[in-house]
């Protein structure tokens, strides 16, 4: 077993287990926690991925971008090997995402990253005509029989499509390890990409509007998600009527500006800006004026994208050293 990773793995459950992920509250302990597993989901690569790495999937992970250059597949399950490692860690692997599912007591925290399948800047081409709509219910007036609802309640339809198939295997694996009738609690996390997928994995298990119509539920209920420089995912609908996460951003990551709004996207509810240092608050954004006046600064923007960096960040917030 790689004994630099038992040693990660281990600071990262002892400080996870001192946590109420049942309080959907943000605090900066559960985001550092959070940071972590999103940074070593990329440690997952498969053999098909090497061959298809591009250079915008090598900005978002230091440890991603040695293991492509060394072209040889990396699977945590086999580095974490047997034992009480292998009860609390599985990965689900789909053509579009993986997840890295940690249980951690009652908790399973479930950690999503992108797969090289999808290439960073393809948002931008036919993104209208990517929109998966939903039709929640949210009241219905007693003078009238119809349903009132909100225009624009649609997610990205390929996010949408590269996480909500995988619930079926995530639910098979938790309740592999917590057993079919034990109360779990579900957290959700992700960068990048990872993100935006984990952001609407919250939204369509954890909201009544849509739990009763999905054929694989998730056992237990959810708590949340914290993200990291995620992109938009849903119209301004969406993002109304379903939980949204506590999404962290970089000021210089222009990821989380894409989609644009002009194209019918919005920002989530929650949204904390993090500086180099550490400092983090709660805040408003707003796109550049000109996005394409920022395209010079693509390469130092892609750099400020490297979940990295988010962790980094997030370990001066809470005063910690990264594991």
């Amino acid at each position: 077993m790689d004994k630099a990773l038992q040693a990660r793995v281990n600071a990262i459950l002892t400080l996870a287990r001192q946590q109420d992920w049942r309080d959907p509250a943000f605090t900066l302990l559960k985001a550092h926690v959070c940071a972590e597993l999103s940074a070593i989901v990329y440690e997952d690569v498969q053999d098909y991925e090497i061959k298809n790495a591009s250079r915008v999937h090598l900005f978002t992970s230091a440890a991603y971008q040695r293991i492509v250059k060394a072209k040889v597949p990396n699977s945590i399950i086999q580095i974490l090997g047997e034992g009480d490692f292998r009860e609390r860690f599985f990965v689900v692997r789909g053509r579009y995402a993986v997840v890295l599912g940690a249980i951690v007591d009652d908790a399973g925290i479930l950690a999503v990253r992108g797969t090289v399948f999808r290439q960073l800047w393809d948002w931008n081409a036919n993104v209208d005509a990517r929109k998966y709509h939903v039709s929640p219910t949210l009241v219905r007036s007693p003078f009238s029989h119809e349903s009132i609802g909100l225009e624009d309640t649609h997610f990205h339809r390929g996010f949408f499509e590269s996480i909500i198939p995988q619930f079926g295997s995530i639910s098979d694996e938790i309740k592999r390890r917590v057993g079919k009738d034990k109360s779990t609690t579900i957290v959700w996390t992700g960068h990048s990409l990872g993100g935006a997928m984990a952001a609407i994995g919250n939204a369509m298990s954890e909201s009544w509007l849509t739990r009763e119509w999905l054929r694989e539920r998730l056992p237990g209920s959810v708590r949340g998600a914290y993200t990291f420089g995620m992109p938009r995912y849903g119209g301004l609908g969406a993002v109304c009527c379903f939980v949204g996460p506590h999404h962290i951003y970089r000021p210089k990551d222009l990821v989380p500006s894409v989609p644009l709004r002009a194209m019918g996207f919005a920002d989530c509810s929650r949204e904390y800006a993090i500086s180099d240092s550490g400092e983090v608050g709660l805040t408003e954004r707003t796109d550049p004026l000109d996005l394409a006046g920022h395209l010079p600064k693509l390469l130092s923007s892609l750099q400020a994208h490297s979940i990295d960096g988010y962790a980094d960040a997030l370990a001066l917030a809470v005063g910690r050293s990264r594991p």
